[in-house]
This record gives structure tokens, sequence and C-alpha cells, in this order.
């Protein structure tokens, strides 16, 4: 994946929401998927995985809609997430990891 960190990131719909401030998880050597953190404005950074992230114009879009992403669990965003964080965030998204 190219660099993402600095674009913007769009929901399912097309909507504009944040700027992508960190990837994490993407060189742990695991077969993790790795995430995206995203800067919402006012509403904090929310971690969104980068399963099915694609570019679209100026910056990237996520498969997922802007409700699902700012209603998404409260986890330290500056963090891989790991044991119940990571748990509820693949549940909240419905994301699925191979072998599991």
């Amino acid at each position: 994946m190219q660099t993402v960190t600095g674009h913007p990131l769009y929901d399912a719909d097309g909507k504009k929401l944040g700027k992508v401030v960190d990837v994490l998880g993407l060189s742990s050597g695991t077969e993790d998927i790795g995430w995206l953190a995203v800067k919402l404005g006012l509403r904090g950074v929310k971690l969104v995985p980068n399963t099915g992230v694609e570019p679209h114009e100026d910056g990237f879009s996520a498969p997922f809609t802007k409700d699902e992403i700012t209603s998404a669990p409260k986890v330290p965003p500056h963090f891989e997430p790991a044991g119940d964080d990571r748990d509820a965030l693949l549940s909240h998204y419905g994301v699925r990891l191979a072998g599991l």
C-alpha cells in the first residue's frame, strides 16, 4: 500500500471523514491486518482496519460508513490494538481474520 499518512480518508459513501495520521501494525510481521488512525476533527482519532482500503481521488476510501467509523469502540489510537481492544474493533467492523 502506498503512503497513506497525511491523506484524506473517505467512507463507503464517498464522504470525506478526516485525515490519516498514522498507520499501525503493517510491519509487525504477523498475519494480522493493519490499522489506519484517522483524525475526525472534533471527534478525535478512530482506528479503521485497512482491509478493503483503496485509492480514491486525493486520498483513500474505506468500505465502512461514517456511522460505523464514528461509533467504533474507543481504544488508544497510537498503538496497534491487541487483546480485547482488537477483538472489539474487529467485531464492530465485521472483520474476520484468516484462520479464525
